[in-house]
């Protein structure tokens, strides 16, 4: 039979005017891949999260690669709990 997998993306959005994404987003983002990726386990599944962040912006690369630092630690912090 194999391994079944589900996938879930959450994108998230830079805009450096705005202060996003928040911390609130990244955490809420972060929170509902865990929760997805514990309901596949529970249902036999091999969850697939992936935290997105969109290019789309005037945001440098340097900002980019800060956020994505920011959210990927929080997803592994929440997937941990």
């Amino acid at each position: 039979q194999g391994a079944r997998f589900a996938k879930w993306r959450t994108a998230l959005r830079i805009d450096v005017e705005k202060g996003c994404p928040t911390d609130y987003a990244i955490d809420e983002a972060a929170h509902g891949l865990s929760r997805y990726a514990r309901i596949c386990q529970e249902a036999g599944l091999v969850p697939i999260v992936e935290p997105e962040i969109l290019i789309d912006g005037v945001h440098d690369i340097e900002t980019t690669a800060k956020i994505q630092e920011r959210v990927v630690s929080k997803c592994y912090q929440k997937l941990k709990e």
